[in-house]
């Protein structure tokens, strides 16, 4: 059998959003991932990675300048075995975001590594994505047996108010969300009038939580954790300070609004701190920043082990293999309190994949390609907005 790993091409991808995406620290006018492809054992996996400053501290460039100088070497472990479970349990063991970044991980490369891997893995023995979680008995606490249609969240961010978006759909498209999360204004009082104003249009089932983003100081995030609760009647609060502030946090906590960490909470040791100083209730888990969908795996196990719940995030604007690989994630774990699917069906109006993505938005439900792998391929449309980056 020819034993083989080869990188066949890095490419980062810059497309224009039809409608711009804004919160309270940065405002996307186009999206930016880096992509990968490589060939297992003879089999093309296509992989993609969302490198952003302000939650990993990677950039496109140092992302693609990792994948460009890695020694395929160390994957030889997963050549060395034979079987999709084996070579799945290898891959798991694998600290890709420490073999891309050393001392700083860099989760985002290794997203795009590691999704491009579990897909060719996945093609090679005839597998949809969802069959790597049955693959991983260690989860087997978090998972559901089948997958499930999931109600997706509704994200209102700061280029259109509550009203301006929620008040669009129609009545009965409504009256069926479950969750509404609302991006932070820089002033906790107006975030606060906005989730009144959200409240005013939703029914008192639907939950309700605020995304910072990082961007508040201590004290407004103190402050506004207060408003947020008493005036608005916010179920939980997200990444309400700069991240990993355990001690701010902690007061946020004690003060009676559940914290819910995003940018603190990029793998399990940092789940581990969070829940050893009190600092949350809840983590975000992203495909992107936690380095792939086995460490997202791996946190949510250690998020459950310790009392914590978890939402399933994504990135703005992702390409395709993400958004696939998260909404697999999605189907199966058996206690999240929100997933998110982004809105790629407005920013791309053009589908950038092959199949296209997906979403029912009058039932607020998005269910993952049926494979083989994350089933996945560039479309015509993307093409024209890539970038080669030839590897070492």
């Amino acid at each position: 059998m020819n034993r083989t790993l080869d990188l066949v091409g890095i490419r980062t991808a810059q497309v224009p959003l039809k409608r711009p995406f804004a919160h309270a620290r940065h405002a996307h006018a186009r999206t930016q991932s880096v992509l990968l492809t490589l060939r297992l054992e003879g089999t093309t996996g296509w992989g993609e990675g969302a490198p952003r400053p302000y939650v990993t501290g990677e950039t496109a460039d140092s992302a693609v300048q990792a994948l460009c100088g890695l020694d395929l070497s160390v994957l030889a472990p997963l050549l060395a075995v034979e079987g999709f479970n084996r070579a799945v349990a290898v891959l798991a063991s694998l600290d890709l975001p420490r073999m891309l970044g050393g001392l700083r991980p860099m989760p985002a490369a290794a997203a795009a590594l590691e999704t491009a891997l579990l897909d060719a893995l996945c093609r090679r023995y005839d597998q949809p994505m969802t069959a790597v979680l049955d693959a991983c008995p260690w989860a087997s606490n978090v998972l559901t047996a089948t997958g499930r249609p999931r109600t997706v969240s509704e994200v209102v961010d700061l280029s259109r108010s509550p009203a301006e978006q929620l008040a669009a759909l129609a009545p009965a498209v409504r009256a069926r969300l479950t969750h509404v999360k609302l991006k932070a204004l820089h002033s906790p009082e107006e975030t606060a009038e906005l989730a009144v104003q959200a409240h005013g249009l939703l029914s008192p089932s639907v939950q309700i939580s605020v995304d910072a983003n990082g961007g508040w100081a201590p004290e407004d995030a103190e402050r506004g954790a207060r408003l947020l609760r008493e005036r608005a009647g916010v179920d939980w609060i997200e990444e309400p300070t700069t991240p990993r502030n355990w001690s701010a946090l902690r007061r946020i906590q004690d003060g009676g609004m559940p914290v819910m960490l995003d940018e603190s909470a990029v793998d399990a040791t940092d789940v581990e701190w969070a829940a050893a100083t009190g600092a949350a209730s809840l983590v975000n888990l992203r495909i992107s920043k936690c380095g792939g969908l086995l460490p997202s795996l791996r946190t949510a196990v250690r998020a459950h082990d310790l009392g914590l719940r978890v939402q399933l995030g994504v990135q703005v604007g992702e390409i395709g293999p993400l958004w696939s690989v998260g909404r697999t994630l999605a189907a199966r774990l058996a206690d999240v309190v929100a997933v998110e699917c982004g809105r790629q069906d407005e920013w791309f109006p053009t589908p950038l994949t092959d199949p296209p993505y997906t979403v029912d938005r009058e039932q607020h439900t998005a269910p993952p390609p049926p494979g083989p792998g994350h089933g996945l391929r560039p479309s015509d449309a993307l093409l024209p907005h890539l970038s080669d980056h030839p590897a070492a």
